[in-house]
């Protein structure tokens, strides 16, 4: 991935992914690659802020002389949502947006995205996610108040 807008167009698609995988009752991968969209779409934002072309690739075109990128690299290839939500700069807005009683897609996905989700959840057993969870996770992604549009727009 050379670009933000090809690691958005990744979260795009395992989002798609992640909603085949529910409506043919996969729900644990459904969650999984629910996640992995947020994760993918905050990822793009920190490579727009940082303004670092070529930033999750080992490729170093684009990067010579540029000193320390390889330390920015592994700060960012956590998979941990809270601090990616961190690095991209959008935690402060985001603690100011779900406090917001409007805004109940915010505070949902604190609870279930940042609080719950992780790379781990790749190795649960089958069965670990619930049918009813796991459509309300999705529901939140797809939302237009939902967290990947208020990442793309802000």
């Amino acid at each position: 991935m050379e670009t933000p807008e090809e690691i958005e167009k990744l979260s795009n698609e395992r989002l798609e992914e992640a909603r085949i995988l529910f409506d043919n009752n996969k729900y644990d991968g459904a969650f999984y690659l629910s996640g992995y969209s947020v994760e993918l779409a905050l990822k793009a934002k920190i490579a727009r802020k940082l303004g670092v072309p070529n930033l999750f690739t080992s490729d170093e075109k684009g990067l010579k002389g540029i000193d320390g990128v390889a330390s920015i690299r592994s700060v960012i290839k956590t998979h941990n949502l809270f601090t990616l939500l961190i690095l991209s700069g959008l935690k402060e807005q985001f603690d100011i947006d779900k406090a917001r009683q409007e805004n109940v897609s915010l505070s949902l996905s604190n609870s279930l995205f940042f609080q719950k989700w992780s790379e781990q959840w790749r190795y649960m057993p089958c069965g670990s996610m619930g049918e009813s969870e796991c459509k309300k996770l999705l529901e939140l992604l797809i939302d237009k108040k939902g967290i990947l549009e208020w990442i793309r727009a802000n």
